[in-house]
C-alpha cells in the first residue's frame, strides 16, 4: 500500500522530529556557563560549568555545550559558590525575626539556622507558619526555654528549661531541628547552660550558647569552655568582649584556655549581630591566627538596619581583615554543614546533590564596614550576591546596575568645604599619610576615614598644595578651632572631627 501525505503534514512531522530531538538532546534545565568555581569540600577552584537538572547538580565541568541546557546564564568573572549555611539568624520567635525568604536568599544564603527562636512548647507553631512555607531552607537551634527567645523574665525561668522535652522534640523532628540554643540567661550560676547540655546529650545534638560573662554571674568564660561544654558545641558571638573573654584587653593577645578550649573541640562562630562584633577583637584575633571555625550573621531587624550583616557582609570583614576568598568560604558552606551533621548533604556542588548555588562577585572601589559600635573601616573589595538557586530554581536575581567606581584611593583625612587663605571658593582638602594628596570638589567623604565638616572656616597656610605636608590649621573669624600637625588632628575645639575606628570604642585599656 502507498502512503501519501499532504505536504503540510510531512511539515508537521518535521517539526515534530526536530523538537524531539532538540528537547531529548537539552539534558539539563540551566547552566551556569563560565564561572570561576570555587567548591571548598571538593577542594575545586577552577573556571567550569555548572549544570542542573531539576532540583540536583547534574555536572561540574569545563566547557558544557550551551546546547544541552534549557536555560543558559553567562556567568564569566564571577564566583559560582555553593549555597552559604548561615548559623545564626532570627525568624521565629524573637522580637527582631525577619523573614528568611526576604533576606537570606538575596544575599546568597539558602540554609539557615533559627538561633533559639522556639522552644519545645512553641515550636509546633514554628513549623507550621514559618518553616513549611519558607523558599529558604529553615533548620533550628532549639531553645532550652521551652517559651523560646521571648525576653525576660522567661528566658531566665529555669522551671522552663526542660532537658528532656526538649530532647523529645529533636527526636521527633530531625529533619529540621539539628543543634539546641541556650541565650540570654541573666541569673547566676550554670543552670542554664548545663540544662542544654544535658538535652543535647540525650538527643546527641550539638549546643550553641550565647552567654554573658558578667562578674555577678559567677561563670567565666573559662571554666565555660573547659569545663561545661562537649567537643562540638558552639559559642557564638566570638568576636564581642561580653558573651566571650578572647582577648586579654591589657596584653592584647587571645586568652590560653581559648587555645585549650579549641584543641579540645569546642567550635567558634562570628554570630556578628548588632552587638557582637567588635573591630579591636576581631582584628587581634585574626591577626593572631584565631579565626572563627563558622561564619555567621545573627541577622535580625536591628542588625540588618544598621551593620547589614548579611553573609557576603560579614564575609567581606573578614577578608579586609586579611582572611583569603577560600578562607571565608569554607566557613560559610563546609564548616557550617558539618557543625550540624548535614555535610555532605549541604556545602558542596558535588554532582547529585542539591542545587543550591550562590553567584558572587568581588567588587572593587571604596565601602564603608561596620561594626557593632558601630564604628566603621574602609576597604577596596566588597562580595556581593549576584544570583541564588535554591533547590535547582533561580530564587534571587539582582538588577543590573552601573558598575562601581574602581576608584579605590582611601584618604586617611578628609576636609571637607574649607576655604584656603582668602579665597572665597570652599575646596575639599585629601590627605594620605603625612601630606596632602588632593584638593578639589565633591571628593567623597566615603573614601575617608576620617572627616573633618569645615564648611565655614578658613584654612591656613594659604600656600597649600597638593604634595605639601599637612601641617594645617582650621580658623574662624577670631581664632583657631582645629591644628592638623603631620596630617594628624592635634586640637578639636569645636568637635568638627567625625571619626573612623581611631579608637577601639569605650575600651581606653584594649591595648
Amino acid at each position: 500500500m502507498r502512503i501519501r501525505y499532504h505536504l503540510g503534514t510531512l511539515r508537521l512531522i518535521l517539526a515534530a522530529a526536530i523538537f524531539t530531538a532538540t528537547a531529548s538532546a537539552q539534558q539539563y534545565d540551566l547552566l551556569l556557563r563560565g564561572g570561576q568555581v570555587i567548591d571548598p569540600g571538593n577542594g575545586i577552584n577552577a573556571r567550569l560549568d555548572v549544570a542542573v537538572a531539576g532540583d540536583r547538580i547534574a555536572a561540574v565541568q569545563p566547557n558544557i555545550p550551551a546546547s544541552q541546557a534549557r536555560k543558559v546564564v553567562e556567568v564569566s568573572n564571577l564566583y559560582v559558590v555553593p549555597g552559604l549555611v548561615d548559623l545564626h539568624m532570627h525568624v521565629f520567635g524573637y522580637e527582631g525575626a525577619i523573614s528568611a525568604d526576604e533576606n537570606a536568599l538575596p544575599a546568597g544564603t539558602t540554609t539557615i539556622m533559627d538561633a533559639g527562636g522556639s522552644g519545645w512548647r512553641t515550636f509546633d507553631k514554628f513549623r507550621y507558619a514559618v518553616i513549611a512555607s519558607s523558599q529558604t531552607r529553615v533548620l533550628v537551634f532549639l531553645n532550652i526555654v521551652g517559651k523560646g527567645m521571648v525576653g525576660e523574665p522567661y528566658e531566665s525561668d529555669t522551671e522552663d528549661m526542660d532537658p528532656e522535652k526538649t530532647a523529645d522534640t529533636i527526636i521527633r523532628n530531625r529533619d529540621v531541628i539539628v543543634g539546641i540554643k541556650t541565650a540570654h540567661f541573666a541569673k547566676p550560676g550554670w543552670t542554664a547552660i548545663d540544662r542544654a547540655v544535658e538535652a543535647g546529650r540525650r538527643a546527641h545534638v550539638p549546643v550553641m550558647v550565647d552567654d554573658r560573662i558578667f562578674s555577678n554571674m559567677g561563670r567565666t568564660s573559662q571554666e565555660e569552655l573547659l569545663e561545661h561544654l562537649r567537643p562540638g558545641d558552639i559559642h557564638t558571638h566570638m568576636y564581642n568582649d561580653r558573651q566571650i573573654e578572647l582577648i586579654d584587653r591589657f596584653t592584647g593577645m587571645v586568652q590560653p584556655w581559648m587555645l585549650a578550649a579549641r584543641e579540645r573541640g569546642v567550635l567558634f562562630d562570628v554570630g556578628h549581630g548588632a552587638g557582637s562584633f567588635l573591630w579591636p577583637v576581631a582584628m587581634k584575633a585574626v591577626a593572631q591566627g584565631f579565626l572563627p571555625d563558622t561564619i555567621s550573621t545573627d541577622l535580625h531587624a536591628e542588625s540588618r538596619r544598621i551593620q547589614q550583616s548579611d553573609m557576603p557582609n560579614v564575609m567581606s570583614k573578614l577578608m579586609l581583615l586579611g582572611m583569603s576568598l577560600e578562607d571565608v568560604l569554607v566557613r560559610a558552606t563546609v564548616n557550617p554543614a558539618k557543625a550540624i551533621g548535614r555535610y555532605p548533604e549541604l556545602g558542596t556542588l558535588s554532582v547529585g546533590r542539591m542545587a543550591d548555588i550562590a553567584v558572587l562577585e568581588a567588587e572593587t572601589g571604596v565601602f564603608i564596614f561596620k561594626d557593632s559600635w558601630p564604628a566603621k573601616r574602609l576597604g577596596t573589595k566588597r562580595l556581593e550576591n549576584i544570583l541564588t538557586l535554591r533547590a535547582g530554581k533561580i530564587v534571587y536575581e539582582r538588577k543590573p546596575r552601573p558598575p562601581a567606581t574602581q576608584d579605590t584611593t582611601i584618604y586617611d583625612l578628609l576636609i571637607k568645604h574649607a576655604r584656603i587663605g582668602d579665597h572665597p571658593e570652599e575646596v575639599d582638602i585629601a590627605i594620605i599619610g603625612k601630606r596632602v594628596a588632593r584638593i578639589g570638589h565633591g571628593l567623597e567623604a566615603a573614601h575617608a576615614r576620617v572627616v573633618v565638616e569645615a564648611e565655614g572656616y578658613r584654612v591656613t597656610p594659604a600656600a597649600l598644595v597638593e604634595g605639601s605636608i599637612a601641617d594645617v590649621k582650621l580658623a574662624d573669624a577670631s581664632h583657631v578651632i582645629m591644628i592638623i600637625r603631620g596630617g594628624k588632628v592635634i586640637t578639636d575645639d569645636e568637635g568638627l572631627t567625625i571619626p573612623d575606628v581611631s579608637r577601639a570604642g569605650p575600651y581606653s585599656n584594649y591595648r
